[in-house]
């Protein structure tokens, strides 16, 4: 408790430093220190807003380790030298692949997601009280837009937290307070409580999103001779990088899924995929033509939310293109072969595969048998104002589709759940005739599958760990070859691969 007050005190520091108060391009958020009078004006509290966006993209957030670093190394996606006999550059990769939590290398990055996320919900917090008690600054639907937004980073935060540290062992804080005073840990029970609370106060204050009228513009559909002023881009565009209705929706299936409300999460994913999925809806199936053609690998057009990060290619870069083993994060062909694409594997050249997510694979210059993903790339766009420059993907549509099938299968309906995943599979490449036959599947199939989809659908989004551990599955692929290994070959003592401890920084002080 008393850390999240010393990272409150921090967060208030920033927050009363001051600083240049530029917004770019009008709807993507850029680093922003804050003041209390910058509260005082239209201007100012877009700033505010943005400089809190601008936070997740941190790499020691959703920049990289809740991304594409350490969170994938829990997940099993990269390749790690098992014999560290003369392999010192493999020490990270090897300590956090064998879960080896007390390892100072290992502690870091966790401690660093625990510490900048209770300061940015400490932000928020000031952001929610200062708006809230403001009068005369913000039209009262802009209010609500901007009161929205925040009660649903807010949760969001707080969920990712509890994924990562939480558990009825080891409840954490719910933080609501704009104060700098202590936060008692809540039991899962009441944390729940609170941010399914938080979700439905952001749902009610979002229901005049523009993006339920006119869904995810962007700046491409702006004409020269349009008159739309920066104001109107910040409201009205590119709504798929704030937390927009759908995305709190998306995020409440998801939270109810962790939760343990398989029902109720699919219901509100069914809700999600009726109303924002389609031609004539805010979110549209990748076209699969121009996903190739375009290298989209990350079906822009599917994406709920995601955020605006400015480093995204040069530390995609540096993690993923490097020739040095142990400090490239290099996937081995074997698990890609055998464990992730299995179900895909034809055999041959994979690059003709029918799976198009095959495709963002190529060889690694770190060694031989390791590959890397061009997913989060920069292709030369012809557009400057291309919606997916600098964009990083944090709730996409699929999700709700496997929330629905996951759903179906603890409930007994196999074929129900297997046609879901047999649609996601065909809007990625594969032909319907490929596809298994939903009324011939077993139950154990049907969980192999859409084992496979988290990780072929979220890699470097950080989402497969959090499955395995919401299914406290007793099994895990092999970073390093084919096949699964046993999660209690990782255990020590009473500590398994799921049970991440709360940072010294908390419990010691």
């Amino acid at each position: 408790m008393k850390s999240i007050m010393l990272y409150a005190l921090l967060a208030l520091a920033l927050m009363t430093s001051g600083g240049c108060t530029k917004w770019l391009d009008g709807a993507q958020p850029i680093d922003q220190n804050l003041d209390k009078t910058q509260f005082a004006s239209e201007f100012g509290v877009n700033s505010v807003l943005n400089g809190i966006y601008r936070t997740l993209s941190a790499e020691k957030l959703y920049g990289g380790v809740m991304t594409m670093t350490a969170i994938e190394l829990l997940a099993h996606y990269y390749f790690y030298e098992e014999d560290l006999l003369n392999k010192e550059d493999f020490i990270y990769f090897s300590y956090m692949s064998r879960y080896l939590y007390n390892e100072a290398d290992v502690k870091a990055p966790f401690s660093g997601v625990w510490s900048a996320s209770y300061s940015a919900i400490f932000q928020l917090n000031k952001l929610i009280s200062e708006v809230s008690a403001s009068v005369g600054v913000l039209t009262e639907g802009k209010k609500s837009m901007v009161l929205g937004e925040a009660y649903g980073l807010r949760a969001f935060l707080h969920l990712d937290l509890f994924r990562l540290f939480g558990s009825a062992a080891q409840p954490i804080p719910y933080n609501t307070s704009a104060e700098v005073v202590p936060h008692e840990k809540k039991a899962p029970e009441e944390f729940f409580a609170l941010l399914l609370q938080d979700i439905e106060t952001a749902k009610e204050l979002l229901k005049s999103d523009p993006i339920l009228t006119d869904g995810v513009l962007d700046l491409t559909q702006i004409a020269p001779t349009d008159n739309v002023t920066d104001q109107e881009i910040f409201d009205r565009y590119l709504r798929c990088y704030r937390m927009n209705y759908y995305a709190v929706q998306a995020l409440q299936a998801r939270a109810l899924m962790f939760k343990g409300d398989a029902p109720e999460a699919a219901r509100v994913a069914q809700s999600v995929i009726n109303n924002a999925l389609g031609d004539d809806k805010p979110f549209r199936w990748a076209d699969k033509n121009s996903m190739e053609k375009n290298r989209d690998y990350i079906f822009y057009s599917e994406v709920i939310f995601g955020i605006y990060n400015l480093d995204l290619y040069t530390t995609w870069e540096k993690h993923c293109y490097g020739s040095r083993p142990g400090k490239t994060y290099a996937v081995a062909v074997d698990n890609l072969t055998q464990n992730i694409f299995k179900f895909d594997n034809t055999g041959g050249d994979m690059s003709l595969w029918e799976d198009l997510r095959v495709k963002q694979w190529v060889a690694s210059r770190a060694g031989q048998g390791l590959m890397v993903s061009y997913k989060l790339a920069n292709f030369t766009r012809t557009n400057e104002n291309d919606p997916r420059f600098f964009f990083q993907p944090l709730i996409r549509m699929s999700e709700m589709y496997y929330i629905v099938a996951e759903s179906f299968l603890l409930s007994g309906k196999v074929p129900e759940a297997v046609t879901l995943l047999n649609e996601v599979r065909f809007r990625r490449g594969s032909q319907r005739e490929s596809l298994p036959n939903p009324n011939d599947a077993s139950a154990d199939l049907a969980f192999d599958l859409l084992e496979a989809e988290y990780y072929k659908e979220f890699y470097a989004e950080g989402q497969a760990f959090f499955y395995l551990k919401r299914r406290q599955s007793n099994k895990i692929f092999d970073a390093n070859r084919g096949g699964k290994v046993n999660v209690a070959t990782y255990s020590t003592g009473t500590t398994g691969i799921y049970d991440i401890p709360i940072p010294e920084s908390e419990t010691n002080l």
